[in-house]
């Protein structure tokens, strides 16, 4: 008999922005701040790899598996 199953699948994409910033911690937070405001969108995006993983019933869960 057929059992159910919780499958995780995850998607890495990339992209590249520039900015302006005296120093790499601000750089990193204006990236922040542009990605939380929607500033900054990875849409296409460039697809880097996916992966899949399964979690059965008792919540233990596979190795993650590259798709």
């Amino acid at each position: 008999m057929a059992k159910k199953y919780c499958v995780i699948v995850e998607e890495i994409v990339s992209e590249s922005f520039e900015l302006e910033a005296e120093s790499e911690k601000e750089a990193i937070s204006k990236a922040i701040k542009a990605y939380n405001s929607g500033e900054f969108v990875l849409e296409p995006g460039n697809f880097e790899y996916a992966q899949v993983q399964v979690i059965d019933k008792d919540g233990k869960s596979s190795d993650w598996v590259e798709v």
